[in-house]
C-alpha cells in the first residue's frame, strides 16, 4: 500500500525576488511512498530480495528504480553458484545509494526507525562492505541496533524479513522520521546552550571545493567563525559539535547533512551554485527540520553542482553575515 504525502515549504529567509525561480519548484510537492512490509521465507540475492513462494522480487524496496526482467535474470545467474546461509530474521534498510553519508543519514536512519517500531530486536541486514564505513558502524552503535552482515559470496535465506522502503522520494524527506533522527541523537549532545557559528570546509574533500578557500576561511576567522573539517571528526564528534552550533555555513555537499543534528533553534546557510534550480536537497532538508535557511549564489565551473568546483562570492557571504549580526 502506498502513502501519498504533500509537503509545503517556507521560502529561504533571505530570498531575493530575482531568485524565486531557483526555489519555486520546491515550495510545494507531492510524492508517494511504500509502507514497510514483512515477508516470510525469502531470499537475499546480492542486492535485492526474492520471495520464492510468491515468485516475486521486492526491488521497489531495495532499489531507487524497479529492476526489470534482464536485471533479475542476471542476479539469478550470478547468485546460482553462491553458498547459502540461513538467517532467522532481519530488517532491510538499504538501496544502491545507501553507502553515501548523506543517504545513510537521511534515508537509512529513518528506515531503521520504522523497522525498529515493528521489531526492535530484528537485526539490520547489511553488505559486508558497510563494515568499512565508520559513520555506519558508529551510528549503529549509538542506536544500539543489532547488525547481520552478509558477504558478497553468499545468499541468505531469511525466515522473517522486515522490508522498509525509502521514506520519501529524492530529494524530499519524511518530516516526522527526519525529526526523529534529530531527537534520538540529541541524547549524545552534552551542550545545553548552542552558541557556535561553524563553517564546515571542503578543503580536504576529493571534489566540490572552493578555489578561494583560503580567502573564505580568513574572512570567517576574523568574524570568530569556527572552521572544521568533517573528514577529521568521528560521527559522534560531528553530532556533538552540531549540538553546540547555532549557525552552520557550508558549501553544497555531504557535510551539510549534519544539519540533521542541529537544535531546532539553529540556522543554516548553504553556499549554492548560481542558476541551479534542481539541487534542492539541503533546502528541503532544512525545511523538514524547521530550520531557518539562508543561501548565497556562487559561480561554479559548470552547471553540474554535484561535480563542479566553486569560487565563493566572499562579498555576498560577508554581507549576509553582516545582516545576521555575525561580526
Amino acid at each position: 500500500m502506498r502513502q501519498e504525502i504533500t509537503v509545503d515549504r517556507i521560502a529561504p529567509k533571505n530570498l531575493q525576488p530575482e531568485d524565486v525561480p531557483l526555489f519555486e519548484g520546491a515550495f510545494s510537492v507531492k510524492f508517494e511512498r511504500l509502507h514497510p512490509t514483512q515477508v516470510s521465507h525469502c531470499w537475499v540475492l546480492q542486492d535485492t530480495v526474492f520471495s520464492p513462494g510468491e515468485v516475486k522480487f521486492y526491488s521497489a524496496y531495495t532499489h531507487i528504480s524497479n529492476l526489470g526482467a534482464p536485471q533479475f535474470a542476471k542476479r539469478i545467474v550470478y547468485c546460482a553458484l553462491k553458498s547459502w546461509r540461513k538467517v532467522s530474521q532481519g530488517t532491510w534498510v538499504t538501496d544502491e545509494w545507501s553507502s553515501n553519508f548523506f543517504h545513510w543519514t537521511t534515508d537509512c536512519l529513518p528506515r531503521i526507525w520504522e523497522g525498529m517500531d515493528l521489531d526492535k530486536d530484528s537485526p539490520i541486514l547489511l553488505p559486508e562492505s558497510f563494515r568499512n564505513l565508520p559513520y555506519v558502524i558508529q551510528s549503529l552503535e549509538m542506536v544500539g541496533a543489532k547488525v547481520e552482515f552478509f558477504k558478497v559470496s553468499e545468499n541468505l535465506h531469511v525466515d522473517r524479513l522486515i522490508l522498509t522502503a525509502r521514506t520519501a522520494t529524492f530529494p524530499n524527506f519524511h518530516v516526522e522520521l527526519t525529526r526523529r533522527t534529530r531527537e534520538f541523537f540529541r541524547k549524545f549532545q552534552s551542550s545545553i546552550v548552542a552558541d557556535k557559528v561553524v563553517y564546515i570546509s571542503r578543503k580536504l574533500a576529493p571534489k566540490r571545493k572552493a578555489h578561494n578557500e583560503l580567502e573564505v576561511e580568513l574572512m570567517l576567522r576574523k568574524r570568530g567563525v569556527e572552521i572544521v573539517y568533517a573528514e577529521q571528526l568521528t560521527f559522534k564528534q560531528q553530532v556533538e559539535l552540531m549540538g553546540q552550533t547555532r549557525f552552520l555555513i557550508c558549501l553544497h555537499g555531504a557535510a551539510l547533512t549534519n544539519m540533521v543534528f542541529l537544535p531546532e533553534s539553529a540556522e543554516v546557510l548553504e553556499l549554492r551554485n548560481i542558476g541551479d534550480s534542481k539541487t534542492q536537497c539541503y533546502f528541503n532538508l532544512a525545511s523538514a527540520l524547521n530550520l531557518n535557511y539562508y543561501y548565497t549564489l556562487n559561480p561554479g565551473d559548470n552547471q553540474d553542482t554535484i561535480m563542479t568546483n566553486f569560487t565563493i562570492d566572499v562579498t555576498a557571504l560577508s554581507q549576509q553575515l553582516d545582516s545576521l549580526g555575525i561580526y
